[in-house]
């Protein structure tokens, strides 16, 4: 059988390379939307720039490219916290320009003051962080050749310009809400709650899981402060009437209640449970909550609604299993922390299964507003 020609391997190995490239890229789908959008705020920006004839017109394209984001809400958060900056910054330039023009040789020291000021208020409040860098270029940059104020309705001007082609883009192309992000990150916090729960169920069954308690804490702790982040920008978006989508105020702090309730669970169980009476039904009840969670979570992206009945169920089998324990007085031979980690226990499940019961509400009133 004769031999491929080198060229013909060289044609096969480049359309497996093509082929692995496309697939990596397909998977990058939310990326290169991303880039699209950049890639146009970009020309767009700049062709607004030139056709307005703004002497710094690379500041439009620089805003553009800062303010993208993600989802619209956050556009818009980006490009808000840039005006409020960009103008805190031009207009204490501006005054700074005129001391500097009139007492040249105390250059230094209104350079200093004026950096000084703006940096404690953008320390104070972050959304203020670009008012420090505007008023220092307006000082030492390249429109010291211009009338103060000029300037300063030149410089605000730019990032308008800026702005406005920044949140267009976010809008008009592979549009994306902040609402999206909302229910994604719920769904990552519901999901990593009920892995909790899961590992908890297991080891009162005296079995053995891989699962690292802190560490999922610690990832939970970083998907709760997302989910915070995406209220915000989709709040941002209501306000801004451009989405139509709405979230409760209360979704994130009854995930947070959830939190709390695992981290009580997880106390009571850092030893060997001294109940096993208590064990078998406590792992039942755990189990029926974690599944429960995860309905709740998908009820928010259209999934079916959560099985209420088996959830009650699995609560009365726990109730009833903790009535027996009382009236028998099986507690009484234990010692004082293993009856404190019981009652801990008991306590802990009660909360979950009010919060849980809370947690449904939240999902069906946001459900409910988007319908």
């Amino acid at each position: 059988m004769p031999e491929a020609a080198p060229s013909d391997w060289r044609r096969f190995v480049g359309l497996e390379l093509s082929r692995s490239a496309l697939a990596k890229a397909a998977a990058r789908k939310t990326e290169l939307r991303h880039a699209v959008r950049v890639s146009a705020a970009v020309v767009a920006a700049y062709a607004l720039a030139t056709l307005l004839r703004l002497p710094q017109g690379y500041w439009a394209v620089f805003t553009a490219v800062i303010i993208v984001q993600s989802s619209l809400g956050a556009t818009i958060t980006a490009s808000i916290e840039r005006l409020m900056g960009t103008a805190v910054g031009a207009v204490v330039g501006a005054g700074a320009a005129m001391l500097h023009a009139r007492w040249p040789e105390a250059g230094g020291p209104i350079l200093a003051v004026t950096a000084a000021l703006l940096a404690f208020l953008a320390a104070v409040r972050p959304a203020f962080k670009v008012a420090p860098v505007t008023a220092v270029i307006m000082l030492i940059g390249t429109t010291t050749h211009m009338d103060p104020l000029v300037a300063a309705f030149l410089r605000v001007a730019e990032i308008t310009v800026g702005s406005v082609v920044g949140i267009a883009a976010t809008l008009l192309i592979f549009p994306a809400r902040a609402h999206a992000t909302v229910v994604d990150s719920t769904e990552t916090v519901a999901g990593r709650l009920a892995e909790l729960l899961e590992h908890y169920a297991l080891k009162l069954k005296g079995g053995a899981t891989d699962l690292e308690a802190r560490d999922h804490y610690d990832d939970t702790l970083k998907a709760l402060s997302k989910l915070q982040t995406a209220m915000t920008e989709a709040e941002r978006e209501s306000a801004s009437r451009l989405s139509d989508h709405s979230v409760t105020d209360a979704l994130p702090r009854t995930l947070w209640r959830l939190r709390n309730d695992c981290v009580m669970i997880g106390r009571a169980l850092r030893e060997a449970f001294p109940s096993p009476g208590l064990a078998l039904p406590s792992a039942a009840m755990l189990n029926a909550s974690a599944t429960f969670l995860r309905a709740c979570a998908a009820l928010l992206s259209g999934g079916p609604r959560p099985d209420r009945l088996a959830f009650a169920e699995a609560h009365q089998a726990f109730q009833a299993a903790v009535e027996t324990l009382r009236a028998g007085g099986g507690t009484r031979a234990l010692a004082f922390d293993d009856a404190a980690r019981v009652f801990g226990l008991v306590f802990a499940i009660e909360n979950l299964f009010g919060n849980l019961g809370d947690f449904e509400e939240r999902v069906e009133e946001t459900v409910g507003k988007r319908g």
